[in-house]
């Protein structure tokens, strides 16, 4: 893992922060689930723009063969990773929700599909997203998308995925190839269902963190995009009392989980 100071943010935090320490971090990767490749660090707080076109400029000079590869826009991500508290605490609640539901059952079948989902929420990456548009080009025609960040930060510039990951009440946890017409009916239909799973309707995830709930009886159903990338989430039914917020706070988990 290497590290790259611009020299001349370098030649200003000498003369003039000379005991100063950095107070802006930034990571930058291809995906969450690897060690990021580049990590830049500077004196004071940078705007977006600053983050994107260094983290473009450094990543292919560190790692091989993605000089060439397009970025995913949709899937591209700033997120704070220092201020993750709050959303650790609600991993630790659904986790321990989902034990509860598992020691509640008597079915090993049930009680192993929510241990994968349990694995599979502490597996991953968490941060506080920055909830805009991660494109240059956009960020450029719009001020509102160039703010000052100050802190810990993790910029994942993804190539294009090939799958869709469907995950909840069902009965086969993962990943499913992404195929352009596809509905979420027919993803569903590859996973199965748990016994307690919403049947009228599905968490769409999209890349960018949008979570669209989308319509799937026959007496509701409205059509919707599934972008590459994209998290299926089927919701638990029938909860109640201190069950109440599972599905929510799912929903605020793999809305802050990067690619």
């Amino acid at each position: 893992m290497k590290s790259y100071i611009p020299p001349l943010v370098l030649l200003v935090s000498l003369f003039l922060f000379p005991n100063a320490e950095a107070n802006t971090q930034l990571s930058v990767s291809t995906s969450a689930s690897k060690t990021p490749e580049v990590q830049i660090t500077y004196p004071t707080a940078i705007r977006v723009e600053q983050a994107v076109k260094d983290g473009l400029t450094q990543l292919p000079l560190h790692t091989k063969g993605t000089k060439n590869i397009p970025i995913y826009w949709l899937g591209a991500a700033l997120f704070d990773t220092k201020n993750t508290a709050p959303l650790e605490a609600t991993r630790q609640q659904v986790l321990q929700q989902l034990i509860e539901m598992g020691e509640q059952s008597n079915d090993s079948n049930y009680i192993a599909k929510l241990a994968r989902f349990s694995q599979f929420l502490r597996n991953i990456k968490l941060g506080q997203r920055i909830n805009q548009p991660i494109d240059i080009d956009l960020i450029r025609l719009n001020n509102a998308y160039n703010p000052l960040i100050n802190g810990d930060f993790l910029l994942i510039l993804p190539p294009r995925p090939t799958t869709v990951t469907i995950v909840g009440s069902v009965s086969q946890q993962g990943e499913l190839e992404w195929q352009s017409r596809i509905s979420s009916k027919e993803y569903i239909a590859q996973a199965g269902l748990l016994n307690n799973a919403e049947t009228s309707s599905v968490w769409i995830i999209q890349p960018d963190g949008n979570a669209i709930k989308q319509p799937i009886a026959y007496w509701n159903h409205q059509a919707q995009d599934i972008a590459p990338g994209a998290i299926l989430f089927i919701e638990f039914s029938g909860l109640f009392d201190d069950y109440s917020t599972l599905n929510n706070n799912i929903i605020e988990l793999l809305k802050n989980r990067a690619l």
